[in-house]
């Protein structure tokens, strides 16, 4: 058995982040002495440098103490799902750089919106006479809707222009809401995971308004990434908020 002292040296961590561990019910000492001090079976070194691993990679305490008392098959959805975060946030992380490296001292007018969580998008049917900001009027109902049903709306306002036909618009208006929600009978639902958009404020009369943000994102090296978003600003009667999702190149 090894004291403290020991495992500290063997593991390479340091006694007080043993102690924490210990706390956090991470990494309980093999027995005590009769002195009460902590004692360490040698087989433990590997578990302790795996957690201080698992730390490293930026896992919280929360999930690690999950992750020890789960079997091989639930580690191994786990271990998929912290992949899966980390790429997105290396992702998000690059990009950003890219972004910072592209600008000049001048404010930029286009700029990056993260939704760093997964999230849904819940679209429901909607149509109007040919006009400008056509769908604007639903916006406020159907968010009342959702909310009337207890569900949070993150964002709103989100417009898609389908079809037109003798003059009338037909389309979907959405609003993002946390994942795990039920989607209202005649809506439509879209999982979204982690995105970065490039945004654009636009006027009404802004035609080449993606034409601007395709080059800028030529320029600083991304590309679009298949979601294309129009959200309804408050208060803004002629003006919209253009997004693009975009990744590296």
């Amino acid at each position: 058995m090894l004291t403290i002292s020991q495992f500290a040296d063997r593991s390479g961590l340091s006694p007080s982040a043993l102690r924490f561990y210990e706390r956090k019910g991470l990494l309980v000492p093999a027995t005590r002495r009769g002195n009460g001090y902590r004692a360490y079976a040698p087989g433990q070194v590997g578990e302790a440098r795996f957690i201080s691993s698992l730390r490293a990679a930026g896992i919280p305490i929360s999930a690690i103490r999950e992750f020890l008392r789960r079997d091989g098959r639930s580690r191994e959805a786990m271990l998929a799902t912290w992949r899966q975060d980390m790429s997105a946030r290396l992702l998000s992380l690059q990009i950003a750089d890219q972004y910072l490296r592209g600008l000049k001292a001048s404010q930029p007018r286009v700029h990056l919106e993260h939704w760093a969580e997964p999230s849904v998008l819940v679209w429901f049917p909607v149509s109007a006479p040919e006009g400008p900001l056509p769908f604007r009027p639903c916006v406020p109902a159907r968010k009342k809707e959702l909310e009337r049903r207890g569900l949070t709306v993150l964002t709103s306002g989100y417009v898609r222009t389908l079809d037109l036909v003798d003059g009338q618009l037909t389309g979907e208006v959405g609003f993002r809401l946390k994942p795990g929600r039920r989607v209202p009978q005649g809506a439509r639902r879209q999982d979204v995971s982690p995105t970065l958009f490039a945004t654009l404020e636009c006027t009404l009369r802004d035609d080449l308004a993606a034409h601007r943000v395709f080059r800028f994102l030529d320029e600083l090296g991304f590309r679009p990434d298949g979601l294309h978003l129009e959200r309804y600003l408050p208060g803004a009667s002629d003006r919209y908020l253009l997004m693009i999702a975009v990744q590296r190149l």
